[in-house]
């Protein structure tokens, strides 16, 4: 799958020979920022998991302290 031609164009434009691997990396990192924002805003609404789950975490992972 590629982009469509105008923002691949709008993408060059902006950033010049060159630059266009680089600004496509930084967009994705800043999605992957983005999908960390949204999961930590649902798990703010969650509330504290439960302590039965948390001991069965930490019970799993023992070096992750």
């Amino acid at each position: 799958m590629s982009l469509p031609d105008d923002p691949t164009e709008a993408v060059r434009d902006r950033v010049g020979p060159g630059g266009f691997s680089g600004y496509v990396a930084a967009a994705v990192s800043r999605l992957e920022i983005d999908r960390l924002s949204e999961l930590v805003g649902e798990m703010e609404t969650a509330g504290a998991a439960p302590a039965d789950l948390v001991a069965e975490a930490e019970a799993a992972w023992p070096d992750a302290k």
